[in-house]
């Protein structure tokens, strides 16, 4: 169940370096922050269960963003679309015990119709990350074309798995995210 968590923390951190865009140095000017950013991720294909055989599975990111400053550039809030892969293949028992990394694409379509696509790289609970959390994933990044280009993204979200028995009777194929770390571009 905890390897399907962190999958789905990957996920979610991808999505949301791709909403807000990658991680500089703390004393670069934000360019842009996200109180809010929520979704769901599926697996394709699932994350076997338990000790089941290892995949390496494209995770699909769907969010919203929210409560983005300022809102002159954006409009405030936003629509996420994301496509990560896992670098290297995995089961629920092996995502569980963290450091892994997923890597993609995904663009945020902002309310006054402005987009902003970036690549982002997303690490599962490690010490690296500054959480031991195998349900945290932390996403660095960079916009690569549209609004705000060339700026770097940093951010962090919690997974939860959303079918029944994943990773414990069932394969991992749907969690749900919510940020725990602002989405901030710097």
């Amino acid at each position: 169940m905890k390897g399907s968590l962190i999958r789905a923390g990957l996920a979610f951190a991808l999505a949301a370096s791709m909403a807000i865009g990658f991680a500089s140095p703390l004393s670069a000017a934000t360019a842009n922050s996200c109180k809010t950013f929520k979704g769901y991720a599926t697996f394709n294909p699932p994350v076997p269960a338990g000790n089941g055989p290892k995949v390496t599975s494209t995770i699909t990111v769907h969010g919203t963003v929210a409560g983005c400053t300022p809102s002159t550039k954006t409009g405030g809030t936003g629509t996420v679309t994301g496509v990560i892969k896992g670098t290297k293949p995995g089961n629920c028992v092996s995502t569980v015990q963290g450091g892994n990394t997923q890597k993609g694409t995904s663009t945020t379509k902002w309310k006054n119709g402005r987009s902003s696509k970036f690549t982002v790289t997303v690490h599962e609970g490690t010490a690296r990350t500054g959480s031991n959390a195998y349900n945290i994933a932390h996403i660095t990044g960079r916009v690569a074309s549209g609004l705000f280009a060339g700026k770097l993204v940093s951010g962090a979200t919690k997974f939860t798995p959303a079918n029944p028995g994943a990773c414990t009777s069932a394969p991992l194929k749907k969690v749900t995210f919510v940020q725990t770390q602002p989405l901030t571009l710097h």
